[in-house]
């Protein structure tokens, strides 16, 4: 399962990433940066604080991995917040995809890279829905016992069988019914393990869809979505490389790696997301009789708020932070 899903989304001649796939309007789905610019000017806020928090470094790294285009950078240069403007904020785009690295923006503070070595500094490791899009596993239970869930080709399709027997995943509720599949995030946990070892001394924060076992039974399987042109694709399984595949994670693997975590919607609000909507207002109200760029784009931090607030959407996104 997990070698189908890591070609699908990343072999460099065929994956998903590899031939166009990517976030945005004009891409194939929205992440958080993607709504508008107020996303990355409170990781902007965010970032100021911890930087004054470690007592204003001269230099203060940022490691954004899943870059994707660089959408977040951007925004935060846009917001130009503290750590920036003092020239202490170096933010380093972290990006697999050949391809997505190429439309990385270009800036004295930014630099590109396809990975991080351990022992490099790093004061921040930050991730926006990456942990969902690493490859992961499956497992189904038939009689009370867990078994592996696998591609294979049958009939010249691919399709999932089952596989050998595994232990029993935590946290499943013993009313499950046979038949329950679940996900399996080793790929996501490995990294979180891997990235707390390389550098041991940075705050790590990521942003991602979970929820926990309990509640990812009762989706019947609905916690694995692709998309290809803002479009779902039922059968992520019928034309591989040609959707985003991605998962809703399990909280419970994560709380044993002791995360600490809020949902996104306070995350945002304990750095500053109502403050600059009140300012957005204000620039508006001020501004609205000359349309110009700053009024409309002071405008739309409101309806930018509403999306990245919505407790059914991504304000109930879960931020981990260790």
């Amino acid at each position: 399962m997990q070698a189908f899903v890591d070609a699908a989304l990343y072999d460099p001649g065929e994956g998903f990433y590899a031939t166009g796939g990517q976030a945005g309007r004009r891409g194939d789905f929205i992440t958080a940066p993607e709504v508008g610019p107020l996303f990355g000017a409170v990781v902007s806020n965010a970032i100021d604080h911890w930087w004054r928090l470690a007592g204003e470094p001269g230099r203060f790294v940022v490691a954004e991995h899943g870059a994707g285009p660089g959408t977040l950078a951007r925004s935060v240069t846009l917001a130009a917040g503290a750590c920036l403007t003092a020239g202490a904020l170096e933010w380093v785009l972290v990006e697999r995809s050949d391809a997505q690295r190429r439309a990385h923006p270009v800036a004295s503070h930014l630099r590109s890279v396809s990975s991080v070595d351990p022992g490099e500094q790093v004061d921040v490791v930050l991730a926006n829905e990456l942990l969902d899009n690493l490859p992961f596993g499956m497992a189904v239970m038939r009689d009370g016992q867990w078994f592996e869930r696998c591609v294979d080709i049958v009939d010249s399709a691919f399709t999932l069988v089952d596989g050998d027997e595994i232990p029993p995943l935590p946290a499943v509720p013993d009313s499950s019914p046979d038949g329950t599949e679940l996900p399996v995030a080793t790929a996501a946990i490995d990294w979180v393990r891997e990235q707390r070892v390389a550098h041991p001394d940075a705050r790590i924060v990521l942003f991602d869809y979970a929820a926990p076992t309990e509640e990812l039974v009762t989706r019947a399987g609905g916690w694995l979505r692709a998309f290809r042109d803002h479009t779902p694709i039922d059968d992520w399984l019928a034309d591989p490389g040609q959707a985003d595949i991605t998962i809703d994670l399990p909280i419970e693997p994560f709380d044993e790696l002791g995360a600490s975590r809020i949902s996104q919607a306070d995350f945002l609000r304990e750095h500053g997301i109502d403050d600059l909507v009140a300012e957005g207002v204000r620039i508006w109200n001020e501004r609205a009789s000359l349309g110009d760029l700053a009024a409309l784009r002071a405008r739309s931090r409101v309806t930018e708020a509403e999306a990245l607030l919505d407790p059914a959407g991504m304000g109930g996104f879960t931020v981990f932070i260790w």
